[in-house]
């Protein structure tokens, strides 16, 4: 957030520099929070640019007093620009023009190589903070849609069907959808791949003591049973899933698998050394087409509302039962 000494953009620099434009609500160190979890190399140069990567970085926040004139609205009150190589491609065809993001805003030419890593990380700093990005030289505004979809990490296994009891008061209804060949009772023996090496368990395990010791005993019965099968095989490759049906005809989905590798944004956590589990709880709209144009329509937005209700409280109550952290679409750690 610039203070009253803050330095005024000047229209030289909105035209020469990608902008990524905030609320006063927003404070620099959330900006370099956002910018750390994807670039963890990155670094400070002085008190106002930060360098993302050798080729990158981006310098602020500059005020912002007239927002109209960079197409903002008045929500807008400062900026960050952004510095990187141009890198563009071929003009975009026109079957795929019109549908908004990045595509529309570069229809001359899309960014490519490490100019798309930086243009889709202030995309995604955008949604996150609730604000747009200004293209350079045209002045296109990319306002991102809020996203929906988050996942769950944690070094907790559920078995499928505690996975249903754990997220049954969340979303009423849901019921495992599991592979043509998937068994939700392995024989002995079988353990699928996302569950983590056995180790000691702890007597409850973070983000448990909220719940009753009945169905804490229920969620370590069930890991230990894993456990023991574990020790007379080697782990089978086997995720599975769930679904809640929507009244509206939409679907939230949740998909329960093993991280092939640890998300940078957990690396630095201790737990998650020794393997992660990833909860995704992806949203899937009823009429996906009335997402493909900006702005929506006022049916597709409430859609979006209460999908968004069921997901985070979904969210909330994996984090109750097993702990973890929780990631949005993005990458970006979120608090749901």
């Amino acid at each position: 957030m610039p203070d009253g000494g803050a330095r005024v953009l000047d229209a030289g620099l909105a035209r020469s520099k990608h902008l990524l434009l905030l609320g006063a609500d927003v404070t620099d160190d959330e900006v370099e929070a956002l910018v750390l979890s994807r670039f963890p190399e990155a670094g400070r140069v002085n008190a106002t640019v930060l360098a993302l990567t050798p080729q990158a970085a981006v310098e602020g926040p500059w005020a912002v007093p007239d927002p109209a004139a960079l197409g903002a609205g008045p929500e807008i009150t400062q900026a960050y620009a952004i510095t990187v190589p141009a890198q563009r491609g071929d003009p975009v065809p026109e079957g795929l023009r019109g549908l908004g993001g990045i595509l529309d805003a570069f229809a001359d030419g899309p960014p490519e190589g490490h100019e798309l890593a930086i243009v889709e990380f202030a995309q995604a700093a955008a949604r996150r903070l609730g604000g747009a990005v200004r293209v350079a030289g045209t002045g296109a505004l990319i306002t991102p849609e809020p996203g929906v979809d988050l996942a769950v990490h944690s070094e907790v296994w559920l078995h499928p069907d505690a996975l249903v009891h754990v997220l049954t008061p969340a979303l009423p209804g849901v019921a495992l959808h599991l592979a043509p060949d998937s068994d939700p009772d392995p024989e002995p023996g079988a353990r699928p791949a996302a569950a983590p090496p056995t180790r000691p368990r702890p007597p409850a395990p973070a983000g448990t003591e909220d719940l009753d010791e009945g169905e804490r005993a229920w969620i370590h019965a069930e890991a230990d049973a894993f456990d023991a099968h574990a020790l007379a095989a080697e782990p089978a490759t086997e995720a599975y899933g769930a679904v809640h049906a929507l009244p509206d005809g939409g679907t939230i989905a949740v998909e329960v698998e093993a991280e092939v590798s640890v998300p940078l944004v957990l690396e630095g956590l201790d737990w998650a050394r020794s393997g992660v589990i990833r909860y995704d709880l992806r949203w899937f709209p009823a009429e996906p087409e009335a997402y493909h144009s900006a702005p929506l329509d006022a049916p597709a937005v409430a859609a979006r509302e209460r999908a968004t209700v069921l997901v985070e409280g979904a969210a909330r109550a994996l984090l109750d039962a097993i702990g973890g952290e929780t990631t949005d679409d993005d990458g970006f750690l979120v608090d749901p």
